[in-house]
């Protein structure tokens, strides 16, 4: 196997070993090779980094985004004040100023928070996501570690995981 697969590809790979498997006669039990789920392994110990890095990205850029849109907030808010300095001379013109700079921070500040809680939630979810990818793909190599290990009379059959749509 070469690291360039995914967790989920290696997953399949295994799945496919699984399936495939040489049963033993008299018993519910199948030979497996080895040989081949300890290279998947190794190639899923490699990918794991990857999943990883591809989850910091996202939370990166989580963190791009909200400091643009604090950039973008802090030029509004700049621009507002310099309007509201050209203004100042007659009390109406500075009255609607007053407002309307009132009205595009509170916009900017809304804006900000808005992009910030979508941007929370949608790392979260990704993160939530590999999480529990991450955990599974744990269950699943303790089991097959487990198998291992074990002698062929202790081993317990391990059912292939269903397959979404089967």
């Amino acid at each position: 196997m070469q690291n360039s697969y995914s967790i989920q590809e290696l997953i399949d790979a295994l799945d496919d070993i699984v399936s495939g498997a040489t049963p033993v006669p008299f018993g519910k039990k199948s030979m497996v090779d080895v040989a081949q789920i300890s290279d998947i392994i190794s190639d899923m110990r490699m990918a794991l980094p990857m999943e990883i890095r591809q989850a910091q990205k996202v939370v990166e850029d989580k963190n791009n985004i909200i400091r643009d849109a604090e950039r973008e907030a802090e030029s509004i808010i700049r621009k507002a004040e310099e309007r509201r300095r050209e203004l100042i001379d007659e009390s109406d013109i500075l009255k609607e100023a007053r407002r309307r700079a009132t009205e595009v921070l509170g916009s900017a500040e809304a804006r900000c928070s808005d992009l910030r809680a979508s941007t929370d939630a949608f790392a979260d979810k990704m993160l939530m996501r590999v999480e529990e990818l991450l955990r599974k793909d744990l269950n699943d190599l303790q089991i097959l570690r487990q198998n291992i290990g074990a002698p062929i009379s202790q081993q317990a059959f391990v059912q292939p995981p269903e397959k979404p749509g089967s």
